[in-house]
């Protein structure tokens, strides 16, 4: 059987960023960086999170923009040529269009290329924590032995069923992002907060309560609301995502000992990961991705 790689993109956010294609972040002067690693373009230097954020934080404005379609082919071919199929996991066509559309123009050329072996663009409809997610379920399917055909089937089942929920503690990024209106500024002098989920159309969507007081005790409001003793078992226990950037108020320790205590998820997958730059660029402190599989 043919061995099957499985390829993201940084909007995904994957725990081991070897076969990952870098978005690129580009700075309010226009200078463009890899978003966490370099691939080819030795003019582009690498920008890390933590650097995007410190930035952000300061006042500069970011945004982001799909890989370009010759780093995908660059990444791609060698497993090509070594006679291995891919399956590359696309960051929501509802968050970024242009993820999709440049992998599977590559997607196409590649294919062209390599008549015997090839490569199949899944359109994740998800991104950050979820991306996390569905990396690590694809990882382990082809540790499973499965064909690519199946893995691809089992993926596009698989995608519907992924929560990737964000909690915001402050909307003041987002605006100057571009991805909030103005107007979205006055709820931080009022001290709300906000979860967010990529609905099943793969695009960010607010839900409802919204939550108003102090920061982290907010955050366990909003995480116990997620995952509780009643619902839980809804939930894969061999999946779970945490995600984060940089955190001032929140206390993630209670939270991971809070998840610890249900007794329900593997414990070695309570840990954070960071986000990488493309949401780093936001400057949001205390913003938390969770990301499950309801079964």
């Amino acid at each position: 059987m043919v061995e099957t790689i499985i390829t993201t993109d940084s909007g995904c956010n994957p725990k081991n960023i070897e076969n990952m294609v870098p978005d690129i972040v580009v700075d309010s002067d226009g200078t463009n960086y890899y978003d966490v690693k370099k691939i080819s373009n030795d003019k582009i230097r690498v920008i890390s999170c933590e650097e995007t954020f410190k930035r952000a934080v300061s006042g500069e404005k970011f945004h982001t923009s799909a890989p370009s379609i010759g780093d995908y082919i660059t990444l791609m071919t060698p497993y090509l040529e070594a006679g291995k199929n891919i399956i590359h996991l696309s960051t929501s066509s509802g968050v970024s269009a242009g993820s999709v559309n440049a992998s599977n123009v590559a997607a196409g050329i590649l294919n062209g290329d390599y008549g015997d072996n090839k490569v199949e663009v899944i359109d994740t409809l998800t991104a950050g924590s979820g991306g996390t997610i569905i990396n690590e379920y694809a990882n382990d399917l082809v540790k499973k032995g499965l064909s690519t055909k199946e893995i691809k089937e089992e993926l596009l089942k698989i995608r519907k069923n992924i929560l990737a929920t964000f909690y915001i503690s402050k909307v003041k990024g987002f605006v100057s992002s571009g991805r909030a209106p103005k107007a979205a500024g006055l709820s931080d002098k009022l001290s709300f907060r906000f979860r967010i989920d990529i609905n099943g159309e793969g695009k960010l969507m607010p839900k409802l309560p919204f939550y108003r007081g102090s920061i982290h005790t907010q955050f366990m409001k909003y995480l116990k609301h997620i995952i509780n003793e009643k619902n839980m078992e809804e939930y894969n226990p061999n999946y779970l995502a945490l995600l984060i950037t940089s955190l001032n108020e929140i206390d993630l320790e209670e939270a991971k000992d809070y998840l610890k205590n249900l007794n329900y998820f593997k414990k070695e997958l309570i840990e954070e990961i960071k986000f990488y730059s493309a949401i780093s660029s936001y400057g949001v402190e205390d913003q938390v991705g969770i990301a499950l599989i309801k079964k």
